[in-house]
């Protein structure tokens, strides 16, 4: 065994699988910025259906997996249906109702029998969902116009990038070995790192923040070297342990942000908004 895989396996022994997300808030409590957070967190549970998904396929951590994708499936219904609530303007209103309609055919292979042309579907399918509420969370972001909001916007993709890598990884793991899924690795790894670096020079970081962003960066240096080990010794196990360590601190973050932005951010629906506007129209 050489020395990197052994820093691995010691690094594993530190960590532990993640089987459930928080909840978040309810619709009636969400503000801007808790929104841009939740619209993000459904780009990340899209990724972690078709990891868990091909998780079950190559069986690893079955009873673990079957637990995550349940519950990201039945998270995302109801975060969607809290931001269709919440959407304050018509253009935010329309791109949901887009996600809404690529939601269906993946739900239903996601909830059916697993299998390798399932997976094929959850894979490539799911980019499509993926970049549909990616554009809710951009709209959502740029309706609050701040920094703070980009910040829990870039932090909270990376909660995604966490679950997208591995996905990949196990879908190489299972025979979907294709120039297609390494040309997105790449790109996957240069946007992680890349917001990393963005994420840690930021002004606005407390100090629990930097040092959280510390860790998630010696966390990455781990990641990548599984990413980078050789396609005939996988080790997905080690992959799906890893991408869960780094997922949790980067929500953990992105929580963090949120709480920063809502200080700076209108404390109010827009449902709210109207009515005091025609309060003082009235006065």
């Amino acid at each position: 065994m050489n020395n990197t895989m052994k820093g691995l396996l010691i690094f594993i022994l530190c960590t532990s699988l993640l089987t459930g997300m928080p909840t978040g808030v309810r619709a009636e409590n969400l503000t801007l910025a808790s929104a841009i957070e939740k619209g993000g967190l459904q780009r990340m549970l899209i990724q972690r259906i078709g990891k868990a998904y091909c998780q079950i396929g190559i069986g690893v951590y079955t009873q673990a997996s079957r637990e995550q994708m349940s519950q990201a499936v039945e998270m995302f219904d109801t975060q969607l249906n809290e931001l269709e609530a919440f959407a304050p303007t018509p253009q935010i209103k329309e791109a949901l109702l887009q996600v809404r309609q690529l939601w269906g055919p993946v739900k239903t292979v996601a909830t059916g029998e697993v299998t390798k042309e399932g997976a094929k579907k959850v894979a490539y399918w799911n980019d499509d969902l993926l970049h549909a509420s990616h554009k809710v969370v951009q709209l959502l972001q740029d309706t609050s116009n701040t920094s703070y909001a980009r910040l829990v916007n870039l932090s909270g993709r990376q909660r995604m990038l966490s679950q997208r890598l591995a996905k990949f990884y196990m879908l190489k793991v299972w025979g979907f070995d294709t120039l297609t899924i390494a040309d997105e690795v790449e790109n996957a790894k240069n946007d992680f790192t890349g917001a990393l670096e963005t994420l840690r020079a930021a002004t606005e970081n407390t100090e629990a923040i930097s040092r959280q962003l510390d860790a998630v960066y010696r966390d990455w240096t781990w990641f990548q070297k599984a990413l980078n080990m050789k396609d005939t010794d996988f080790f997905p196990q080690l992959v799906a342990d890893v991408s869960e360590s780094i997922l949790v601190s980067m929500d953990d973050i992105t929580k963090k942000y949120e709480e920063l932005a809502d200080k700076i951010l209108i404390r109010q629906t827009p449902a709210k908004a109207n009515s005091k506007a025609s309060e003082k129209k009235n006065q």
